[in-house]
């Protein structure tokens, strides 16, 4: 005869492929579009940020140029022609009976502005320089002493 056949396990077999169908279609993933909304945050201005404070460097006084005047009262002039901050070079030519003509080179202060300069040949009227400088950079004025004899004059030279 005929045997009564159980719809219960069709029934459920096709419950789980509809449910396992359903499932996987519902997540897939849909993009929605974003709207950008600016939060109090965002919308409230922000305190300028502080930068670090830069120390500026101050300017040096160009020492580069001709200075005539006096020293020992005799005609004197004074050629630097290389500069860095604090260090130069350069020439000067004393008039006495016999022209003299040294190179000689320096360190400058630009705080205290004073330089100090020393003859770079070594014969016997060569010697130091201490001298102190204008705000305007304009006048050198001072005391060279020789280094053998240990005599001092005193100068005073103006930029042309």
């Amino acid at each position: 005869m005929y045997k009564k056949t159980s719809y219960s396990f069709l029934g459920l077999l096709l419950l789980l492929t509809v449910s396992t169908f359903s499932f996987f279609t519902g997540c897939e993933k849909k993009e929605v579009p974003k709207e950008t909304v600016k939060t109090p945050a965002e919308t409230t201005p922000q305190p300028a940020v502080e930068q670090p404070k830069v120390e500026e460097k101050k300017a040096v006084l160009d020492l580069k140029g001709t200075y005539t005047g006096t020293l020992d009262s005799r005609a004197t002039t004074l050629k630097i022609t290389e500069q860095t901050d604090s260090t130069f070079t350069g020439s000067i030519t004393i008039n006495y009976r016999e022209v003299r003509k040294q190179t000689v080179s320096g360190k400058f202060s630009p705080e205290k502005l004073t330089l100090s300069m020393n003859d770079t040949q070594h014969n016997r009227y060569a010697g130091t320089y201490s001298a102190k400088l204008s705000a305007d950079g304009k006048t050198i004025s001072g005391t060279f002493t020789e280094k053998v004899d240990k005599a001092s004059s005193s100068f005073t030279l103006n930029k042309k």
